[in-house]
């Protein structure tokens, strides 16, 4: 057997086979099915994104109330730790005063 390439003679087909397409049969339940598990597919798919949603916006709720309560204790700090320096100050001007007045009084 020879080889086309090899003997430089190109080969083409007189008649090419003849192939008729399948005729459709009329029953397109298959395609119906798909249609509907894609829809209850889609259905499935929508109501996880709006749970999504929901629990998403009670995470914030969750937040903003952390975050206000932060505030609140940093005010509530401040105004603690404001009151200790002023009573902090006060007892020290006191014994300063204190100690002055013992040293310029000598116990007799």
């Amino acid at each position: 057997m020879a080889n086309p390439k090899d003997s430089g003679k190109s080969t083409v087909p007189t008649k090419f086979p003849e192939t008729t397409p399948p005729l459709p049969s009329g029953d397109y339940s298959y395609i119906l099915e798909i249609a509907m598990n894609m829809q209850v597919t889609l259905g499935k798919l929508t109501e996880a994104v709006d749970s999504l949603k929901t629990q998403s916006n009670a995470q914030r709720e969750k937040i903003d109330l952390v975050a206000r309560d932060i505030h609140a204790a940093k005010v509530v700090i401040g105004v603690v730790g404001g009151l200790i320096v002023a009573v902090g100050t006060f007892l020290g001007v006191v014994i300063n005063v204190l100690a002055q007045y013992l040293a310029s009084h000598p116990a007799k």
